[in-house]
């Protein structure tokens, strides 16, 4: 019940207000429809991902109408999706109040975290791919508890699918599966390598005709060196965006605050001991523990400065595999396998921001929901436990439990209720448009709210404009098209040619509007579009368009991008014989 509150207290303090325009969103809204018109994915519009997402979008549109509610209504369902599986993957390891307590986290922290959630993501491949994997996942715990069949043929369609709709998914899953084998056939190969043909099998039987279609249908060239879909030929802003989200940009930093997180986490699981059993024996054996952990914890804050949030997520691998090794050599191949199977995964899906675990929002969210049942399996179970054969006191047990719940439901409780607040008060401009009803950060909303409105009354419906470096949600919301096959101009994705193309379409098809978005990409290691890249598109821009209108910065037509005021310039093409 608990649970169930949670989302839908989350659900109301949210309510329209989960879009952050510009940076992503418009992308999702606007290349479903894209595609619904004839254009083909890849060849007419640049893509990183795998096509399912885009496709399935795509069809909603034409069932439903081409609306922003159609997307807000498929995040929905998908995040119920995310409760019920995760529910069920946390039976396997928890008690119903353990479960529910897991479930509300992932709630608060993953689903409806103001700075990033799941009802509207930043790509629908991530949120589908989470719900691919995270299927995977029970399906290979049922597969340990049953040994039947179906439950293989039924992991091997989900990897085929998650591999169709984001790659590190469908590689998590996989690994999931493998390792199921591994845990319960350890000693038996011939079993191992037949049952991994079981799932194996159905994977490929999805993903390959899927990627042989792609590769011979739209071409080698444009599917590996220019979509990157196989993560290959990456351009160096793409690789520095990935360094930052690995942590491996500055290794050694990354792991000083691994082990900060460390200590974090044991300062909170002494607390909860000292809290159970007040004896002179554990103030003596824990206080000098805890002053430890408060020193290491002082000292990464003082070196990280504010790039350290204190997070005790940040060790998550150093948990995952200390209970992979925990569980691998103290239960045998007949023995529940959920905790090796659970921990395997989370730390399969952490790979891509190893050194640098987020604690949920834009990015974590998808990465998180196994790894934060295995957090409250420490609190309630594991740590209970320890405590009980340490103190050799049993009536310890039970108290570290209650302890150990009661925090975790308290900090939830917090966080549920300033989460809310923030969604209130951060999002208050609302937005009513031909494709959407929304309520717009009180930042950029305003500035979003005029542009829009100078395009609704100087433009008809359907006419084409252009949104740059991105900002198709313009576009959709609007009812207005684009034909860039770039939606977001990441530095380092277009080449020379690729320029001289956009500027070819923009001048045959007579774009009257352009509009400039204040959108630095410093993520991926240049600020400025049209200054620090994109140089030849954002000249030809200033030398046939004409600034007629500036929303933000105090007007200023002379703004420039990475200006700490958001702002939209709109061009529009000069008259020229």
């Amino acid at each position: 019940m608990g649970m169930i509150l949670s989302w839908l207290s989350m659900l109301v303090f949210s309510w329209r207000r989960w879009t952050a325009p510009i940076a992503d969103s418009g992308r999702e809204m606007d290349l479903p429809l894209r595609l619904l018109r004839g254009e083909v994915l890849y060849r007419d519009i640049s893509y990183l991902y795998p096509p399912l997402a885009p496709y399935l979008n795509s069809l909603l549109y034409r069932v439903f109408g081409p609306h922003l509610d159609v997307l807000h209504c498929a995040g929905i369902i998908c995040s119920v999706l995310i409760v019920v599986i995760s529910y069920s993957i946390a039976r396997r390891i928890l008690d119903r109040t353990g479960s529910s307590i897991a479930v509300t986290a992932i709630i608060v922290l993953c689903l409806f975290k103001p700075s990033g959630n799941l009802i509207s993501p930043y790509a629908f491949a991530a949120l589908y791919g989470m719900i691919f994997s995270l299927a995977t996942l029970l399906v290979s715990l049922r597969y340990a508890e049953t040994k039947n069949d179906r439950e293989l043929i039924s992991a091997g369609i989900l990897i085929g699918l998650a591999v169709i709709t984001k790659q590190e998914f469908g590689l998590a899953s996989a690994i999931t599966i493998t390792g199921t084998l591994t845990f319960i056939y350890r000693n038996q190969w011939k079993f191992f390598v037949r049952n991994l043909l079981g799932a194996a099998i159905p994977a490929m039987l999805i993903a390959l005709p899927v990627y042989s279609f792609l590769i011979w249908h739209i071409g080698w060239r444009t599917i590996v060196e220019d979509c990157h879909l196989f993560y290959t030929h990456l351009p160096a802003s793409v690789v520095f965006y990935n360094s930052q989200r690995t942590g491996m940009d500055r290794p050694f930093l990354s792991i000083l605050q691994m082990f900060g997180a460390e200590a974090v986490a044991i300062a909170a699981l002494s607390l909860v001991v000292i809290l159970s059993d007040r004896t002179r024996k554990t103030f003596i054996r824990l206080i000098p523990v805890m002053a430890g952990s408060g020193i290491v914890i002082a000292a990464v804050a003082f070196v990280s400065g504010t790039q350290w949030d204190g997070s005790p997520l940040r060790a998550l691998p150093l948990l995952l595999v200390a209970m992979i090794v925990y569980s691998w050599r103290k239960c045998d191949r007949n023995a529940d396998a959920a905790l090796f199977v659970i921990s395997v995964y989370s730390l399969a899906i952490l790979a891509r921001v190893s050194l640098r675990v987020p604690s949920g929002g834009a990015f974590g969210g998808y990465f998180l929901p196994a790894s934060l049942i295995l957090f409250c399996y420490l609190f309630t179970v594991a740590l209970p436990r320890l405590a009980g054969q340490w103190a050799e006191n049993e009536p310890v047990v039970k108290q570290v439990r209650i302890y150990g719940a009661a925090i975790l439901i308290v900090t939830l409780t917090i966080m549920l209720i300033v989460f809310g607040i923030r969604f209130r008060r951060n999002y208050n401009i609302e937005l009513i448009a031909e494709r959407g009803h929304l309520y717009l950060p009180r930042s950029s909303g305003p500035v979003i709210k005029q542009a829009i409105d100078y395009i609704e009354t100087s433009t008809q419906p359907g006419e084409q404009i252009a949104v740059l470096p991105e900002g198709s949600d313009i576009v959709f919301l609007t009812a207005r098209t684009t034909a860039l096959r770039h939606q977001i101009m990441i530095p380092g994705l277009m080449s020379g040619s690729d320029e001289q193309t956009a500027i070819a379409l923009l001048d045959r098809n007579k774009v009257q509007y352009i509009l400039i978005v204040n959108r630095p990409m410093r993520e991926f290691g240049l600020e400025a579009f049209g200054r620090d890249f994109y140089t030849n598109l954002g000249g030809w821009i200033d030398a046939h368009y004409s600034t007629v209108a500036v929303f933000g910065g105090n007007g200023n037509p002379d703004i420039q991008i990475g200006d700490r005021n958001f702002f939209v310039k709109v061009k529009k093409k000069m008259n020229t014989k």
